[in-house]
């Protein structure tokens, strides 16, 4: 009885060993191949185009974006100092404005790099209506 029991499994497993490897596809249908490696890389398209990053490299970029915000302003004064934005070079578009209050105006640089917000502290530093200067963001 155990000899048949073991016979059994044996056949058993070679018969689905030999379906795997499609040598029963005239008879049963082999398991899909195409999500085998060899199959998978002949899909790729522009593959030379990827690259792989440092893992470093991601949260290092996000640390050099800030925030960075001047203010209170009344709204004639907030629109005194967006002209000063811009006259000191920075794009109209490149900053938002952020309405705390029914008088309050906050000008802020949503992504601001180093060199930005040096420059941002320099255009402060120069004109006396931003001369509160630029900190961080109070609220994302």
């Amino acid at each position: 009885m155990l000899r048949a029991l073991l016979l059994l499994l044996v056949l058993a497993n070679l018969g689905v060993f030999a379906w795997s490897h499609g040598w029963l596809e005239p008879i049963w249908v082999a398991p899909d191949q195409a999500e085998r490696e060899p199959a998978r890389l002949s899909r790729q398209v522009n593959a030379e185009a990827v690259r792989v990053l440092p893992a470093a490299s991601e949260p290092v970029v996000r640390a050099q974006l800030r925030c960075v915000e001047v203010g209170p302003f009344g709204l004639v004064d907030a629109a005194a100092a967006e002209a000063v934005l811009e006259a000191g070079g920075l794009a109209p578009g490149g900053w938002e404005r952020d309405v705390r209050g029914p008088a309050q105006v906050w000008l802020r640089v949503p992504r601001a790099d180093t060199a930005l917000r040096e420059k941002l502290q320099a255009l402060a530093a120069a004109n006396p209506l931003l001369a509160s200067g630029f900190r961080p963001c109070a609220t994302p």
